[in-house]
């Protein structure tokens, strides 16, 4: 025991049975670190998520205003189970307005679809839609553009629309406040030769602001025939 060759071998052996304590320590047994990941994977937690609200409607009868896109929906349950649901977003949240008629409404908004050990939280949970009589008119289209846009000396000469007339669809009040269709075509500075120009088709009221409504479809081509203006420039030449 008093050997060099004993201290050594016993000092080894000490350091490598501290060498094992320490990190068993620090890692933990296999079980523990199974059991610690379990825990993380079950406990209950919170999340938040935007989700796209569909509504449950007669849309061949009926034209609804009024609701939002999208709403937030808050998520509690399983951690697990949140990550996984947040992500693919399979299940719906849905205003079920198919026994409602024409006039304002305020509805619950419901989920459906969720797993059961989730539990949802919809922010709003109720909104108000106006539910409004489905039209659908034909109106003809007016193209129209800036004048200051083309040059000074030319004119335009012919326009040409590849559509004449468009389909619009929309509430009933809305479709009362059209007062023209038009297709605006926006032009560069100091237009001085024939252009062609894909234009918005928009349905205005007689104060010129957008209605709210369907267009199908809802852009037209446009060909302006630009040309010198002889006549102008003769009696500038006077």
């Amino acid at each position: 025991m008093d050997s060099k060759v004993f201290a050594l071998l016993f000092s080894f052996v000490i350091a490598v049975g501290l060498f094992f304590i320490v990190n068993q320590a620090k890692l933990g047994t296999p079980n523990a670190r199974n059991n610690q990941a379990n825990q993380q994977l079950t406990s209950d937690t919170r999340k938040q998520i935007e989700v796209p609200l569909q509504l449950n409607v007669n849309s061949d009868k009926y034209f609804v205003v009024g609701y939002p896109n999208q709403v937030q929906v808050q998520l509690k349950g399983p951690a697990a189970l949140v990550t996984t649901t947040a992500n693919t977003r399979n299940f719906k949240v849905i205003a079920d307005l198919n026994d409602l008629g024409p006039g304002k409404h305020t509805v619950r908004l419901q989920q459906t679809g969720l797993n059961s050990e989730l539990q949802a939280t919809i922010k709003p949970a109720k909104i108000t839609v106006n539910i409004q009589p489905r039209e659908t008119e034909t109106f003809p289209i007016t193209v129209e553009y800036d004048k200051n846009q083309i040059m000074s000396g030319y004119k335009v000469t012919r326009v040409e629309q590849d559509l004449k007339k468009v389909s619009i669809t929309g509430p009933e009040n809305e479709m009362q406040r059209i007062d023209k269709v038009v297709a605006k075509v926006n032009l560069p500075n100091d237009v001085r030769k024939s252009t062609n120009k894909a234009a918005v088709i928009d349905a205005v009221d007689a104060k010129g602001k957008t209605v709210n409504v369907v267009i199908s479809p809802s852009t037209t081509d446009v060909k302006l025939d630009v040309q010198k203006d002889n006549q102008k420039n003769n009696e500038e030449n006077k």
